[in-house]
């Protein structure tokens, strides 16, 4: 953590709760300070989150989202969401899943909320006007022929969260390391 977070975290009074967290305490929604600065409260979250979960980010693309990850209201927007992901961040459990949907907030607020305590991002893959994109569209690209514009949309998701820091981990990518440690599981059943 920089000195410039460390103030900051200071002067707003979080400092002593995010070394509390640290020691396994979780705070709850009371023990934020009243009027807290958003960008200080988001600091805070994404300290947290980096201690707990590191930078991988899940996303789930058109797929099935898994249960038991923590949501912020899919009415919140802009600001106000920023603030209630951050908030849920550090007032859940240790190393807890917290996720925003991009379809209900946008792709830019969504990448906006890795910032504040974010760990998965689920969404449809769209074009720009929000409608579902065909699974037979493609597009012609230069030197690799006709591309999906599914994955063009997954590269575009791919690039942002790698330029925020965050390394993408994509559905079927979960898929395959849920199915390889099962599998894993099994092996060590039978052959003990």
């Amino acid at each position: 953590m920089t000195p410039l977070v460390r103030q900051t975290l200071a002067k707003a009074g979080l400092l002593d709760m995010l070394e509390a967290r640290a020691r396994g305490e979780v705070p709850t929604r009371e023990d934020i300070p009243r009027g807290v600065d958003l960008l200080a409260l988001g600091a805070f979250a994404d300290a947290v989150r980096s201690a707990e979960v590191g930078a991988v980010v899940h996303v789930y693309a058109d797929s099935r989202v898994p249960e038991g990850a923590f949501e912020a209201s899919r009415e919140l927007r802009g600001l106000d969401l920023l603030r209630e992901v951050a908030t849920v961040r550090v007032t859940s459990p240790r190393g807890a899943r917290v996720r925003v949907d991009w379809g209900a907030a946008s792709l830019e607020i969504a990448q906006a909320a890795l910032g504040f305590g974010a760990s998965e991002l689920s969404g449809p893959i769209a074009n720009r006007r929000g409608l579902p994109i065909a699974d037979d569209a493609a597009k012609k690209v230069k030197g690799q022929g006709m591309v999906s514009l599914q994955l063009l949309q997954k590269r575009e998701i791919e690039r942002l969260l790698r330029a925020a820091g965050r390394q993408p981990l994509f559905d079927a990518e979960i898929a395959a390391l849920e199915d390889h440690a099962s599998q894993e599981e099994e092996e060590t059943l039978i052959h003990g």
